[in-house]
């Protein structure tokens, strides 16, 4: 109908000619069939968009309350997930605080401990080690045959062995701690660094919460539906549980470690009290032992002055009865000299005279048997004085002895107290 009516505008135009533009003419007449015809195209198209448009509005009136509904659905659904979401991220956090408190008591624990070792190391170096050497040094300076291997020698060297077995336990003991507390550190680094991701997660999803559509400083969020995750819930999961079971299992190996310490610093302090306590007993032995050799010697000594001074007073006895014997000999020998001025018949060898010769003969045996026992005084003397030296040697090596022992060993070892590290 309507084309019909365009072609019948158009037939209304004619040209002049073939090379002229169109000449206008009168509009052509419409008939009121025509009329009619558009009046009614006009009201029919009318209704059509009119009802076209209601049913647009009605749509989107739809769609406006169906979006309205899928929107508040989906943010109830996404604030749901997001207080759950914080929730679990807040669990999380809490036992990642609690685990890094426990891990940082451990931590301080652990190294209390390994000061404990540090003091022990120190102690078996600078006290027991040099005590013990200072003594075999000092032992070193006994004279003549007090420097023998004995008891106390013998004690002090299982000493420096058990020192030095002692030392390379609690060398090896630090060790352990240092490289404990090294992973003990490690894992609480990780902690660290998850609590602190955890937070910021955590910080981020409470601000989401609390933002609504109505505010006015929401700024332009950027559009990142087309960007994806880098890690899936189960990976995040993971991470945290193994962060968390590496810091327990730090927390159980530094337990039983301080355990082992525990028991090896008792021990190291059993075995060196044992073993200073038998050196001692061993020491307290050879005093006694050399004391009473010393205490012999000066009683022997003092029988040794008594029979010098005894010699001396025999020798003098012998001495006075020589001279005794000497003047008894000038008498025989004067009065044989005076007899032998008698003159003539007189000069007989009457009884006077054998008499005479018998008394000489008898004092020069007498004087030969005195002079034989005062040489045996003298040698018996010179002997003796030999035996006072020595005594006086062995009793000054035992006093010697005495003083390294007693004195010097003794008051340096009265340092060696091993109670607790």
């Amino acid at each position: 109908m309507l084309p019909n009516l365009k072609a019948r505008r158009i037939t209304g135009l004619q040209l002049a000619s073939k090379h002229l533009g169109p000449v206008a003419k009168c509009p052509p007449r419409y008939s009121e069939e025509d009329w009619d015809y558009n009046n009614k195209i006009k009201f029919r198209i009318t209704c059509d968009q009119e009802k076209l448009a209601e049913r647009i509005v009605e749509e989107s009136r739809r769609v406006v309350d169906e979006t309205k509904d899928t929107t508040k659905n989906w943010q109830r659904e996404v604030e749901h997930h997001m207080r759950e979401r914080t929730s679990e991220i807040r669990f999380l956090v809490d036992e990642l605080n609690r685990q890094k408190k426990t891990a940082m008591l451990e931590d301080e624990t652990l190294n209390t401990y390994r000061n404990r070792v540090l003091n022990a190391i120190e102690f078996l170096k600078d006290k027991s080690l040099a005590i013990c050497k200072q003594c075999l040094i000092l032992r070193e300076g006994r004279i003549g045959v007090d420097l023998c291997d004995d008891e106390v020698d013998r004690s002090l060297r299982r000493e420096l062995k058990v020192i030095k077995g002692c030392q390379g336990l609690a060398d090896a003991a630090l060790k352990e701690a240092e490289e404990q507390i090294r992973k003990l550190r490690a894992a609480m680094y990780l902690l660290d660094q998850d609590l602190s991701a955890k937070d910021k997660s955590l910080a981020i999803d409470e601000k989401n919460l609390k933002l609504k559509e109505f505010q006015q400083d929401l700024g332009k969020g950027q559009d990142l539906s087309k960007q994806h995750c880098q890690f899936s819930l189960t990976e995040w999961q993971a991470q945290t549980y193994e962060n968390l079971e590496a810091n327990a299992k730090a927390l159980v190996s530094a337990g039983q470690l301080r355990a082992y310490i525990d028991l090896l610093l008792k021990q190291v302090c059993e075995d060196m009290q044992n073993q200073t306590d038998r050196t001692n007993e061993a020491f307290e032995r050879r005093i006694a032992e050399t004391k009473h050799v010393k205490q012999c010697l000066e009683n022997k000594h003092k029988d040794t002055m008594d029979h010098i001074h005894q010699v001396q007073r025999n020798m003098s006895e012998l001495d006075r009865e020589m001279s005794d014997k000497q003047r008894a000999i000038t008498l025989c020998q004067t009065r044989l000299s005076n007899r032998a001025h008698r003159p003539g018949l007189e000069l007989t060898c009457d009884m006077v005279q054998d008499a005479l010769y018998n008394e000489l003969q008898a004092l020069k045996a007498s004087v030969c048997k005195l002079n034989q026992k005062l040489n045996e005084n003298k040698a018996s003397m010179r002997y003796l004085m030999h035996v006072q030296v020595m005594q006086e040697e062995e009793i000054n090596i035992k006093a010697n002895s005495c003083k390294i022992d007693e004195v010097d060993c003794m008051t340096l070892r009265q340092a060696l107290k091993y109670t607790s590290f």
